[in-house]
């Protein structure tokens, strides 16, 4: 019972730093002069799509059957889409803007560190893992640590007051 009680806490705590470093973020996001083009949010309302496809794909579910069963279509679905894809390309540019300004790099043991975390959460092994290391998954580990460094630098400097 104490040790469900711990681990309870635990997510609880980590959550809540989560929602703390995404809200810091977003604040950092804001103070950007920063305009997508309509090529890049229509990237990036597709990216989302394709989330939701992956995520319904996970429980055995179509795009189609869900617009069925929300009764909406894939415009609609675009449309809703469009603000966490907005704020996803602010936040990503945000991130490089932190990252150019102070020089942050992505050591290659910090790169192996994030994958091995990557083969843990998905229980496999570096072997296993080889055939879908490529140029475009490394990118997204060195994408990743840079993230981290990035958020680290927003989490220390930022003045937490209660309210």
């Amino acid at each position: 019972r104490e040790q469900l009680k711990k681990s309870m806490q635990s997510y609880t705590d980590e959550r809540g730093e989560m929602d703390l470093q995404d809200r810091l973020l977003r604040m950092a996001a804001e103070t950007l002069e920063y305009t997508p083009t309509e090529g890049e949010v229509e990237e990036a309302v597709q990216e989302q799509m394709n989330n939701l496809r992956a995520q319904l794909s996970q429980q055995g579910l179509t795009l189609d059957m869900y617009m069925q069963f929300m009764n909406t279509t894939e415009e609609a679905l675009r449309e809703e889409a469009k603000p966490a894809a907005l704020a996803a390309l602010q936040n990503a540019a945000a991130i490089d803007c932190i990252v150019e300004v102070e020089k942050l790099t992505a050591e290659k043991e910090e790169v192996a560190q994030a994958l091995a975390m990557v083969c843990r959460q998905n229980n496999m092994t570096m072997e296993q893992i080889k055939p879908y290391y490529d140029e475009e998954f490394e990118k997204a580990l060195i994408r990743s640590v840079l993230t981290g460094k990035a958020m680290h630098l927003i989490r220390e400097a930022a003045v937490i007051t209660e309210v």
